[in-house]
């Protein structure tokens, strides 16, 4: 049955990718070594894309079903609580081998080879992260790659800093080529609870972010401002400083109970704060004159990992990756890959994320 999920996965996302072209807008460079904050954007009509993914998705489907025995009724499942929920609160996400399809062989196109990429992730160190088909695998397959050099800490933060990050970009081939995936992840049970997640060996689910959740409820419990930021430094530097960094931006869940809505904020805020510390530690590189003297390119993806529950009587499969930026940056500046590979997926991030839970 695992093999027939990834096998449905890698059509569904091969046909996304075929589509990705005839959708794809203009791109346009915006001169600048210096990585820019996030833009807006407008949010896709979800059922329409959806009606034109499913409709080729079942011609080829049908296509199959006298070879392998597959109706189409039965070939693609009915959408239960755990997509219903992702839809809903992560619009635009695909499974992982779909987005490492599309990425790759733009990649490809682009020049990235196993043999000049060097490759690093600024995800949560949660286990749940690194498993046989988690996105990191799935990149290190399609690309060809060997290792992955681990910039994130807690909920995704790349807490190496500007000594891990000097180090990093310094092990990239000579001409090479960067390619950074980063964000925060975020479970849904298989009842449909956004930040919940069932693990193997566990009797009850259990919490999927919990630096970012475990943040956010000592936020929503005391006043803890001043107290995070006098604490920094101390042998719980990480968490503490999620609190710290979060603690302006949650004003608007003030007074609510906790919900999938409410999580899901916590999630884009989260987002956020992995983007901004990402950024800077770039820029301090990007921006000397010396750095593109050995690399050509970085290419950043970002977006929100949503991890699916495994174990017990749960179905399990792939996690899926909500997509809300793909840049490029060279010596002569910023190019917007989004288009080119999510093009019928109009850039999700600043509309969504600033949606107001009130």
């Amino acid at each position: 049955m695992i093999g027939l999920n990834k096998a449905f996965a890698f059509l569904f996302g091969a046909n996304l990718v075929a589509q990705s072209a005839a959708f794809a807008p203009a791109v346009k460079a915006n001169l600048a070594t210096k990585l820019g904050a996030i833009s807006d954007d407008d949010v896709v009509d979800t059922a329409t894309r959806e009606a034109r993914i499913m409709a080729p998705l079942s011609a080829v489907l049908a296509s199959l079903s006298p070879l392998s025995g597959i109706s189409p009724a039965n070939a693609v499942p009915s959408a239960n609580v755990f997509e219903s929920n992702l839809r809903k609160n992560f619009p635009g996400a695909l499974s992982n081998s779909a987005i490492a399809l599309r990425v790759a062989a733009s990649l490809r196109d682009r020049g990235y080879t196993s043999t000049n990429t060097l490759f690093g992730s600024s995800l949560c160190s949660d286990e749940i992260n690194d498993t046989a088909e988690s996105l990191v695998g799935d990149f290190q397959n399609k690309l060809g790659v060997e290792g992955v050099f681990n910039l994130g800490g807690l909920g995704g933060l790349p807490f190496v800093g500007i000594s891990g990050m000097g180090a990093f970009t310094s092990h990239c081939p000579v001409d090479g080529k960067i390619f950074i995936v980063f964000g925060p992840h975020v479970g849904i049970s298989d009842d449909g609870t956004v930040g919940k997640v069932e693990r193997v060996g566990k009797n009850s689910v259990s919490t999927s972010c919990g630096a970012g959740i475990g943040a956010y409820k000592a936020i929503m419990a005391t006043d803890t401002k001043k107290e995070a930021k006098d604490t920094l430094g101390t042998k719980d530097f990480q968490e503490e400083y999620i609190i710290a960094q979060l603690s302006d931006r949650l004003d608007a869940l003030k007074g609510q109970e906790p919900s999938n809505e409410t999580i899901t904020y916590v999630t884009n805020k989260m987002y956020d704060l992995v983007w901004e510390m990402l950024r800077s530690e770039i820029n301090a590189f990007t921006t000397k004159p010396d750095f593109w003297g050995s690399v050509s390119e970085v290419t950043l993806l970002g977006g929100i990992v949503v991890n699916r529950g495994h174990g017990g009587s749960v179905s399990g499969g792939e996690d899926f990756f909500q997509p809300l930026m793909l840049k490029s940056l060279a010596k002569d500046g910023e190019s917007d890959v989004y288009g080119e590979v999510f093009g019928d997926f109009p850039a999700l991030a600043r509309p969504h994320r600033a949606a107001k839970y009130v």
